[in-house]
Order: structure tokens, then C-alpha cells, then sequence
């Protein structure tokens, strides 16, 4: 990136900030107090939340497009779909309510009131009772002619029929009806659930012409708040004659960006940004690696003085996803529906589903190594045509002989979650030296060579592996070599004193931590072990328990314990398969790599509507 700095007559301000806007390509620095005390500009972003909130509630129908048209004014139009689901929300609201009410008469079943009102015309006084069961008497029946009507969770519903002079009642509650009839209120709910159905028919047929208007109108709005902001941006110097204003632009934008300024009437300066600058961040990655951006933005950009993680941790969470779902069958199924619906996908999602084509092929990958395909464990099944790989399967029984009985599949993930530490620590390393000096990185430098020395050391005979002497005697004094830069360079500048106390407490905090990240990888272990398991024990309910049922009837059984069962062990699959390994990279990874974030995104002042000529 580079600062552009403009100073710009007023007369010329206007036009030249179209002129700008058209170009696209700079970043204007952003005033925030003043963005912030502009009631115009935030009444205007608040209109625009409005109409994304409108038009998310629009899309959320999933309705294909019906012809329908809405022929007002787009702020009128906005308006008038708001309007519809504010009524939706109070016809939901009022239809609870009634609902309720109409609840009131079921325990006593249909009864009329012109009956009653006829009872009470000749002298007699029909009431309602409800009471608990142990609390009704049967002298009632006698003494008021009580009636039990209904007996629901643990209450009689009972009447009594009594004179209409006769005041004394069974010690009982009296029940009080809606002061609507149920007949009527029956037909409100009728006519408010049409109404709703009515609604949401308009809603469908309006949808999709009316997101398409809100969105072109979102823009529009947004294209007045960007300029006001822009606005905010600059500064009025020399008697409010001058005005000056800066920005960002990539440095593949410079020479055009010359060019265009030449031809106006303004003092520009370029400038490499300073350390200390809010520098906005513009990602370039290749075809491959861009498809992970949407993951290193859920966390934090990075800030413009350090690397961008993405082609760094990308691979390794292709690996740790394929390693948590730990089934072939499972992945050979996200990369078909991936495949299938990329191909008629808008831009935006179906960079989604080919970043899911390709977590599905390292599942795939991984599966097929371990021998689980949907559940179904390859190494144990005695189908002939695998007889001639079964050996090659990493599982426990292949290869736990030559592991002193470990399972292979969790001394891999040991491996990989060391190899992907001691990686983040050489990125921390080169961020070291791009933003302080070579010298400052070689501490960290000496921890990642010790850290190897230290596991071919007394890794390898642990693993029955014998070193020659001589060879030892090399690894201690490399290991030496690596202690001194550890406590006399992971402080360049200052004393010994300060260089020997900062590195026991970066050996202590290296010890502790390195420990407590090594293990936090087990999980892509057991996470895929948990699923393979899962799936076998489906499959075994599937056809063990149904061995007894006749042929038609257990293929059925089969098949529903299948699909039950594995879209359950799926859906499972799929959470830990993101939520883990997305920890991993965020807390493991950006820790060791000094990950530090915050970075602002590159948001060109543009214009956001095509003005058509």
C-alpha cells in the first residue's frame, strides 16, 4: 500500500471527488469522531441497516422468482414490506392469543348457550367447576346435580345444575369462558390464519423483484453515506480555501493514480507507510488459497506489518478437516453435493462449495488411508478384492507393532500438530525480522533448531533407533550453540541480566505451553476415530437387530436405520470437523505464528451503481 496526500481547491473539491470515486481504487482515511457526531450520515447508515435487514428477511423466503412486480417508489416499496411483516408479527401475536382462548372451551367439549340461556329463563342455573381430583366430592352429584364433564391432568371439569334462587355452591373454582364465544372465536382464528396465508403468498410472489430494487437501492444509499463520509475525511486549510484529504491505494495502483492527478489541479505525495500508521489490508492470494479468506476473516484480518496466515494454515486445515470427519464415505458425499450445486451457484457462494469440493476430497483422502468408508471398517471385512491392500490400511493392527502398540492415527496427529507448531513459529520468526531486523528473530530461530535437535536426540532411540556417538556428541553441541542464542539474543539491546531472565521465562512458558498445544491435537484423532466408531455401530444396529424381520420388511428397517443413524454421525461429524479445526488454527497456530490481527479491510471509495449512458 501506499499514503496518497491530497490538497485540493474547494471550487474543484466536488467534481474532483466524483472523478475519484469513478477511479475506485483509494482507500480514503476514515474520521471516525466526526462520522460518528454526523447525525445525517448516521441516520443514512441507519436506513441502509433497515434495508439489508428487509432484504435478508426477503431472502430467508427462498422463493423462486414469480413475475411478481412491485411498482412504487423504492423507499415506498421498503416501507410497504415492512408494513407486511409488522402485520405478519401481530397476526402471529394475536393468533397466540386467541389460540389460547379457544383452548379455554376444549375440556368441556360443545355445548350451546341458547340452551343454557334457556335453563336460566325457566328458573334453573347452570355453572362450571374445576377442581382437583382429590378434592371432589361425590355428594355433589346429590346435593348440586353435579355432572363430571371431563378429567384432564389431574382436574375434574364438572357442572352443576341448580335453582336459580340457590346460593350455595360446591367448594370448587369457578370457571370463567372468554367473553367470546368459541364459535367466534374459532372463526377469528379462521380468517386471521387466511390472512396470514394470504401474506405470505404476496410476500413470495413480491420477493424476489423487490430484493433486487432494495439491493440497487442499498447501494445507491450507500454510494451518499461513502461520499459524506469522504466528506468528514477532509480537513479545510488556508481559510477553508484549500482542503486536504488521504488515502490508500495498492502499488500496482500508483502510476495510473499519477497519471490521473497530473490532469487535475492538485498537490499530491506519495508515501510508504509508517509502523504506526492504521495501514488498511488488501488480501492476495492464488485460486486456491483465496477460497480459505472467509475463514481468516471470521477471526481478524491480519494488520498490514505482518503476514497474511491464509496460504500458511490453509493446507494444514484441508488436512485437520479430512482428519475429524475420518470417514471416505462421508467425504466422498460433501464433495458430490458440492460439485452438484457449484455449477449453477452465484460467484460468491460457490467459492464456498468449491472450498467444500476440496475439504470433501481430503476426507476422502484420509478415509481411504484409515479404511473406514460410511462406517464400514476395510481392514476387518473379508471381501477378496481387498486382500491386496488391507495391509496398507493405517490402523492399529498394521502398524501399532512398529509404534510400541500406539495407535498410528495418534502418533500422525502428535506429528502433524508438532509440525504445524514449530512452522508457526518460523513464521513468527521471518515476522520478527520483516519488522524489527534479523537479530530479533534469532531466539526464536534457536527454539525451533532445539526443539528438532531435542526430538532426533531422544526421540529416535526412544524408538528403538541407535545413534552413532559421534553424531550424539554433534546434537549436544548444536544444542548448546541453540541455548546461547536463547538466553543471550531473545532480547537484543538489553542486558544479560534482562536476556537471562526473559529466557527462563521463555523456557518456562515453552514447556508448559508447547506440552499443552501438542496434546490439544489429539483431538483430530479422536474426533475421527469417534465417527468412524459411530457409523460401525449404525451399521451393526442395521443389520444385527434386524436379522430375525422377514426379507421386504428388514430391507425397509435397514434402510431407515441407515439414513437416521448416519445423517445423525454426519451432522456430528460436520460440527467438530469446522468447530475444531478452526481452534486449532486460532489458538494453537496464531499463538506460536504471533498472530497479532486487527486489521482494517480495503474498502475503495467507488461508485457502487452503474450509471448507464
Amino acid at each position: 500500500m501506499r499514503k496518497l496526500s491530497l490538497l485540493v481547491f474547494y471550487k474543484d473539491y466536488q467534481h474532483f471527488l466524483e472523478e475519484l470515486r469513478d477511479r475506485g481504487v483509494v482507500h480514503i482515511y476514515e474520521n471516525r469522531q466526526r462520522s460518528s457526531e454526523d447525525e445525517t450520515l448516521q441516520g443514512k447508515l441507519r436506513f441502509v441497516k433497515r434495508i439489508g435487514e428487509t432484504i435478508r428477511a426477503l431472502e430467508n423466503r427462498g422463493v423462486k422468482d414469480e413475475g411478481g412486480k412491485a411498482e412504487v417508489a423504492e423507499e415506498e416499496l421498503l416501507s410497504y414490506i415492512e408494513g407486511l411483516y409488522r402485520r405478519q408479527e401481530q397476526i402471529a401475536a394475536r393468533l397466540g392469543e386467541l389460540e389460547k382462548e379457544v383452548a379455554l372451551y376444549e375440556p368441556w367439549g360443545a355445548f350451546s348457550m341458547e340452551r343454557i340461556n334457556g335453563l336460566a329463563a325457566a328458573g334453573w342455573d347452570l355453572r362450571f367447576f374445576t377442581v382437583p381430583d382429590r378434592r371432589y366430592m361425590p355428594e355433589w352429584e346429590e346435593q348440586y346435580h353435579a355432572t363430571v364433564i371431563n378429567e384432564l391432568r389431574g382436574q375434574k371439569y364438572f357442572v352443576t345444575v341448580t335453582p336459580a334462587e340457590m346460593q350455595e355452591k360446591p367448594d370448587a373454582d369457578v370457571f370463567v369462558f372468554p367473553q367470546e364465544s368459541e364459535e367466534k372465536l374459532r372463526g377469528s382464528v379462521k380468517q386471521l390464519q387466511d390472512e396470514r396465508e394470504n401474506l405470505a403468498a404476496h410476500l413470495d410472489k413480491i420477493a424476489v423483484d423487490s430484493i433486487r430494487r432494495l439491493k440497487h437501492y442499498r447501494e445507491s444509499v450507500s454510494e451518499v453515506t461513502d461520499f459524506m463520509q469522504v466528506e468528514n475525511a477532509s480537513q479545510e486549510l488556508v481559510e477553508e480555501k484549500v482542503i486536504a484529504l488521504e488515502g490508500w491505494l495498492p502499488d500496482n495502483q500508483v502510476t495510473d493514480m499519477k497519471a490521473f492527478l497530473q490532469e487535475h489541479e492538485v498537490y499530491y505525495e506519495f508515501s510508504v507507510p509508517t509502523p504506526d500508521e492504521d495501514v488498511p489490508v488488501l488480501l492476495k492470494n492464488n485460486r486456491f488459497t483465496k477460497l480459505f479468506e472467509p475463514i481468516t476473516e471470521m477471526f481478524a484480518l491480519p494488520n498490514y506489518h505482518e503476514l497474511d496466515p491464509t496460504p500458511f494454515f490453509a493446507p494444514f486445515f484441508m488436512l485437520f478437516f479430512g482428519l475429524c470427519m475420518g470417514d471416505g464415505g462421508y467425504g466422498l458425499l460433501i464433495w458430490l453435493v458440492c460439485f452438484i450445486l457449484a455449477r449453477k451457484a452465484t460467484p460468491v457462494l460457490k467459492g464456498y462449495l468449491v472450498l467444500g469440493e476440496y475439504l470433501g476430497i481430503a476426507t476422502v483422502v484420509v478415509g481411504l488411508l484409515t479404511g473406514s468408508f460410511f462406517g464400514v471398517a476395510l481392514d476387518a471385512v473379508e471381501w477378496p478384492w481387498l486382500k491386496g491392500v488391507k495391509q496398507y490400511f493405517v490402523t492399529e493392527a498394521n502398524y501399532g507393532k512398529y509404534l510400541n502398540g500406539y495407535n498410528p492415527m495418534m502418533v500422525v496427529a502428535v506429528v502433524i500438530g508438532i509440525t504445524q507448531i514449530l512452522f508457526g513459529m518460523c513464521l513468527s520468526a521471518a515476522k520478527l525480522t520483516k519488522q524489527f531486523g534479523f537479530k530479533y528473530a534469532m531466539s526464536t530461530i534457536a527454539w525451533v533448531v532445539a526443539l528438532i535437535l531435542l526430538g532426533v536426540t531422544f526421540g529416535l532411540p526412544a524408538l528403538g533407533i541407535s545413534l552413532p556417538l559421534v553424531f550424539v556428541y554433534l546434537l549436544y553441541v548444536l544444542l548448546a550453540v541453540c541455548a546461547f542464542f536463547i538466553v543471550f539474543m531473545n532480547s537484543p539491546g538489553k542486558g544479560i541480566l534482562m536476556n537471562f531472565g526473559s529466557a527462563l521465562w521463555g523456557t518456562y512458558n515453552m514447556a508448559t505451553g508447547l506440552l499443552g498445544d501438542t496434546l490439544s491435537y489429539i483431538r483430530l484423532f479422536a474426533l475421527g476415530l469417534t465417527g468412524s466408531i459411530l457409523g460401525g455401530v449404525f451399521n451393526t444396529l442395521a443389520f444385527d437387530l434386524t436379522a430375525s424381520l422377514p426379507v421386504s420388511v428388514r430391507f425397509i428397517v435397514i434402510l431407515l436405520i441407515l439414513l437416521v443413524g448416519h445423517a445423525i454421525n454426519f451432522g456430528l461429524c460436520m460440527i467438530g470437523a469446522f468447530v475444531h479445526p478452526m481452534r486449532l488454527t486460532f489458538v494453537e497456530f496464531y499463538k506460536n505464528a504471533s498472530f497479532e490481527g486487527g486489521g482494517k479491510k480495503y474498502s475503495p471509495f467507488r461508485r457502487r451503481v452503474v450509471v448507464e449512458k
